[in-house]
């Protein structure tokens, strides 16, 4: 069995309030143990962070409208490794983008952490394939 440590988190108010309505429609009662599985999925989906190579791939993001103006600078700040975007309007306050990207890994990771600092992001996803 796996060793347990105790640490302290900090949450936003509205995803503590998520977590918990999804514990009440799905009677789950280990909070830590969903904690626990949350973070080993995002680990192993941002396990690209570590690799190196040519990729291609899709980031998609969720964001507040406000942020489409900072969201479009940085993707022509990133032209050499930006081939496509999609735009959908969710809601009068809400967008999602799917960003096409190629290139050194190096220069995704680097676009891909500029976009986590945009004011309005929601959430990021990403997927990717090396080029062999």
């Amino acid at each position: 069995m796996a060793k347990i440590v105790r640490t302290g988190v900090a949450f936003r108010k509205e995803t503590l309030k998520m977590l918990n309505e999804y514990m009440d429609k799905t009677g789950m009662k280990n909070r830590s143990r969903i904690i626990d599985e949350a973070l080993r999925l995002y680990l192993s989906d941002r396990g690209i962070m570590m690799e190196e190579g040519m990729f291609g791939g899709v980031i998609a993001v969720y964001f507040e409208h406000e942020a489409e103006q900072k969201l479009t600078e940085l993707q022509h700040e990133f032209l050499d490794i930006v081939i496509s975007n999609t735009h959908v309007h969710l809601d009068a306050e809400n967008c999602m983008e799917a960003i096409l990207v190629k290139g050194d890994i190096r220069k995704i990771k680097e676009f891909m952490l500029k976009i986590e600092g945009v004011k309005g992001l929601k959430a990021m996803r990403s997927s990717f394939f090396k080029i062999m």
